[in-house]
């Protein structure tokens, strides 16, 4: 049976003529019955790019039990919520922090200006000062030496070779001190500091969701009847 298929349905108005619809809107909690007994609960770490159909398959020989895998873990948003690949971190990593270049004196470029690498990158200037700038890319990961060059598409300057490159991923995101256990200002004399990368970070947090819980495939049963009773009330 489809997953939808256990939503009610409801009746609604398009083109001034009814019409039946399932209520996928409907969101439906877990009970304490199955959140709160770790006898029915296994600890799980997903895999570099497990999805949870994958974890489904491999408890309950069916992807079909996704849903299950979500909702125990109380997961609303799985492109948000769940582990991504490491190649999608190092994708993530580009699109959301800015690489930093310096050119040669008398270039001219401009916030919004819009940049293509001579290694397929395209990039948006997000600030600058004086000869560096700072750019975002738009088409995920592509790597930048100073034995390539950029095209400024705005203002058609062409086969400007970049002096030098700080890749987002090696960029620092925050300090952290080691004895604290805490992130910290960053200071020179502290012998606890420790620097977290833009790459770093993004690793941790993405680590941070692979730990899941999965229901024990003996009262997979029970909790499918009380997903179907709870979201047709």
């Amino acid at each position: 049976m489809s997953f939808f298929a256990k939503f009610p349905v409801v009746q609604i108005k398009q083109d001034n003529a009814p019409k039946l619809i399932r209520d996928f809107f409907r969101r439906v909690v877990m009970s304490d019955t199955f959140r709160n007994n770790t006898v029915l609960l296994e600890d799980y770490i997903v895999l570099d790019g497990e999805t949870p159909e994958l974890v489904s398959n491999k408890f309950y020989e069916s992807p079909y039990y996704h849903w299950v895998i979500l909702m125990v873990n109380n997961i609303i948003d799985p492109r948000e919520e769940w582990p991504i690949s490491e190649k999608q971190v190092i994708e993530r990593v580009y699109m959301n922090y800015d690489m930093i270049i310096t050119v040669p004196s008398g270039a001219s470029y401009s916030v919004g200006n819009e940049l293509e690498s001579s290694v397929g990158g395209k990039y948006i200037v997000m600030s600058k000062n004086s000869n560096t700038i700072y750019i975002r890319s738009q088409n995920g990961y592509h790597l930048l030496t100073t034995s390539d060059t950029l095209d400024n598409l705005t203002t058609e300057v062409t086969g400007l070779t970049i002096s030098s490159v700080t890749l987002p991923e090696n960029r620092v995101h925050h300090y952290y001190d080691t004895s604290l256990e805490c992130i910290v200002d960053y200071d020179a004399g502290n012998v606890n500091l420790t620097t977290v990368t833009n790459l770093e970070h993004e690793l941790e947090q993405n680590d941070a969701k692979r730990a899941i819980k999965v229901l024990s495939l003996d009262y997979l049963g029970s909790l499918e009847s009380e997903f179907t009773r709870l979201v047709n009330k």
